[in-house]
């Protein structure tokens, strides 16, 4: 048997085998004999099916499962348990020639882990949003929390712009005004207040009544740009009364956990800016990432870009148990979803690289202290770090996050952090949106 190993790219290379037939006849006799000594047929002893029989019967579809056993034992031996490369995601039998009883020839290839020369990280900017909480923000939580506990009460007059209106709304043709049927929507509760609501609904249902009827026409979308037509009947007009924000509500809805509104506008002033920092950090992340990709030219073996792919492929299945949706084009969603799933492989090349370049590793002090933060209120840190070892990969996982992290704080050091407030974030977002359109 001989072998060559061929570089195609930096990260790709092709083990090509090739293997004469009488190289495979000592593995194809012993599958023989072996298929001998376990078939049956009319007329013979188990066992004493004469070999030539067997061979008749079973000799190609043996002689098939040697040679694919020979290229896999062969890859397995020479690329696998050498030392010499890095193999990254699945092989791929690119060619297999064979024909029964003669000769052998296979192409196999194989991706490896690249070479990166980490780049200087001293003249790129990053940029980290920071937004200060107003009492504007909380007074609106405020209001939400009133509206979401608020009770509705049955009005007799026209609905207003605080007015609760239930509808049923029939689809109509919209030649023929007739109705479509299986189009029809009913009990639609509509808040009148709600900035979401269609200009021309709201503005057909403002002064209407309890059991009128109106006709809206909807503007078309991009894939469907015909206006679209239907008849809206008002089944109820209610409006809402909220609770007063005092004590009391407080400590009913908080089960008396907190009793006064003070405390409540204090645990809403850490919510929102536990949540911006959650923003901030992860917009902070997201563009280190797309900028240390940008920096860092180097290539992707195919079979690491093949494995995200499968793993979004296999996050869709997970949300319909286990199924694809139907008629779901799986080539189509791989293309439009390759240029992702490069750039999250190229993040992970780097990101590796200065984890060992920089020997970051995981202490028990930093997952304690990440434990001792996330953890949900009067849950035990031992308790939490217990479950978090039962579990598998949950460790692992930890860890990974925690790594993460680390490379972030050490680009950041490197870097040039920016700190921007909400509209400039925004400007530059917009900008840069424009540039790579444009681009």
């Amino acid at each position: 048997m001989r072998t060559t190993v061929n570089k195609v790219t930096d990260v790709e290379f092709e083990l090509e085998i090739n293997a004469t037939a009488e190289d495979l006849s000592p593995e194809l006799e012993k599958a023989l004999r072996t298929q001998k000594g376990r078939t049956t047929m009319k007329g013979f002893r188990p066992g004493k099916v004469p070999i030539s029989l067997v061979k008749k019967v079973y000799g190609k579809a043996l002689a098939y499962e040697v040679a694919e056993n020979a290229v896999q034992r062969t890859y397995e031996e020479q690329i696998m348990k050498a030392d010499e490369y890095e193999v990254l995601g699945q092989p791929t039998i690119t060619d297999l020639t064979y024909e029964y009883e003669g000769d052998l020839r296979a192409v196999v290839k194989f991706g490896v882990r690249p070479d990166i020369k980490l780049e200087d990280f001293s003249s790129s900017t990053f940029y980290k949003l920071t937004h200060e909480v107003s009492e504007e923000e909380i007074e609106k939580e405020i209001e939400n929390m009133r509206a979401a506990h608020a009770e509705l009460v049955p009005e007799d007059g026209p609905a207003t712009e605080e007015s609760v209106v239930t509808v049923d709304m029939q689809r109509l043709d919209a030649a023929t005004q007739t109705p479509i049927v299986g189009e029809k929507q009913e009990a639609v509760s509509i808040l009148m207040s709600d900035e979401n609501v269609m200009a021309p609904l709201k503005e057909g249902l403002l002064g209407k009544s309890d059991g009128d009827t109106l006709t809206v026409a909807f503007p078309g979308t991009e894939d469907d740009p015909e206006p679209r037509h239907y008849q809206v009947s008002i089944v109820a007009v209610k409006r809402r009364e909220l609770p007063e924000f005092d004590d009391e509500f407080v400590s009913e809805l908080t089960s008396e956990r907190l009793s006064t509104v003070h405390e409540m506008r204090d645990e809403m002033r850490r919510q929102l800016e536990d949540g911006w920092k959650r923003r901030g950090k992860d917009l902070f992340e997201s563009d280190v990432i797309s900028k240390t990709v940008e920096l860092h030219d180097f290539s992707v073996p195919e079979s690491v870009v093949d494995m995200y792919l499968d793993s979004y492929v296999n996050d869709l299945k997970s949300q319909g148990e286990g199924e694809l949706p139907p008629d779901f084009d799986e080539a189509k969603f791989r293309e439009l979803r390759r240029n992702e799933a490069t750039n999250q492989a190229s993040w992970m090349f780097v990101r590796d690289k200065i984890i060992e370049e920089q020997t970051l590793e995981v202490t028990d002090q930093d997952r304690d202290e990440y434990l001792a933060r996330t953890a949900s209120e009067g849950m035990n840190l031992d308790t939490i770090k217990q479950y978090y070892k039962a579990v598998p990969n949950m460790q692992e996982q930890l860890d990974q996050r925690l790594l993460s992290d680390k490379v972030f704080d050490w680009i950041g050091n490197q870097a040039i952090i920016e700190e921007k407030d909400l509209e400039s974030y925004r400007e530059l977002t917009k900008k840069a949106e424009t540039e790579n359109k444009d681009g």
